[in-house]
């Protein structure tokens, strides 16, 4: 695998794809999945069709090998939960670690820790900007929801997790610093209906501030993990299927069609 053939976002900004994004990779003995998926936790959306019928194909393509789902984001799947229920929760990652429980087959989150992704983060942001990144992609993510938290407990919850996880000492976890960074970088009051504007701060294929910097360095963070977990369990004989956003689809792609000669 050539890791040196992953697309930068300047590249990626030219590239016109649809969503979902889907393409395989196939040796003479494996095969590999790559669905990369619009974010979207609404059951009834197109995509979730399409994505069952791409894991139904590779579940007849093969049968008795052994078999992996790499997936995105954190997905906790119990035996009562129900697939409408696993979409409205968690999305496409939701459905194919459900649909990969009922195949007996294993499924793995690749990325590293929030601890670990900061401290790499810290080599070139301040602790403002990167946890104003992640508060402000978490509501991002909550505006997305169909069945979700009242705010108010979301952003208290979620506050209290990055608390929790990064452990910085002598700062303010808090959503009045999260408000207070915004006013910095953008010169106006938070505003959580202001849903456009909101959903393009996180996003790492956008130019809005400096925050994006932040979402293209994590995201250049997590594609290396994905692709060393990827070429991992190739190397070791698996058949892969992944699920991932489409543009980790589209920068990755090269890189995955490196594994067949």
């Amino acid at each position: 695998m050539d890791k040196n053939l992953l697309i930068s976002f300047k590249e990626y900004s030219a590239i016109k794809h649809k969503q979902p994004y889907f393409y395989t990779v196939e040796s003479s003995d494996q095969v590999l999945y790559y669905f990369g998926a619009e974010h979207k936790k609404d059951p009834n959306h197109p995509q979730f069709e399409r994505l069952q019928n791409d894991w139904n194909e590779f579940l007849q393509k093969t049968s008795g090998t052994k078999s992996i789902v790499v997936f995105e984001c954190n997905v906790n799947i119990t035996n009562e939960i129900m697939l409408k229920e696993a979409i409205e929760k968690y999305g496409e990652s939701g459905a194919i670690v459900f649909w990969a429980e009922q195949a007996h087959i294993a499924s793995v989150r690749p990325e590293p820790t929030i601890k670990d992704e900061a401290k790499v983060l810290l080599e070139d942001f301040s602790r403002d900007e990167i946890f104003y990144f992640y508060i402000i992609r978490g509501i991002v993510s909550w505006q997305r929801a169909t069945v979700r938290k009242e705010f108010d407990e979301f952003i208290k919850l979620n506050i209290k997790r990055y608390e929790d996880v990064l452990g910085w000492s002598d700062f303010d976890f808090s959503f009045e610093t999260v408000k207070k960074v915004h006013q910095q970088i953008f010169g106006r009051e938070f505003n959580l209906d202001d849903k456009d504007f909101l959903i393009k701060i996180p996003n790492p294929t956008c130019d809005e501030s400096r925050i994006n910097e932040v979402a293209r360095k994590s995201s250049m963070i997590r594609n290396i993990a994905i692709l060393d977990c990827i070429e991992n369990y190739w190397q070791e004989g698996y058949n892969i299927f992944v699920v991932y956003g489409a543009s980790h689809a589209v920068m990755q792609e090269p890189v995955i069609k490196s594994l067949v000669p």
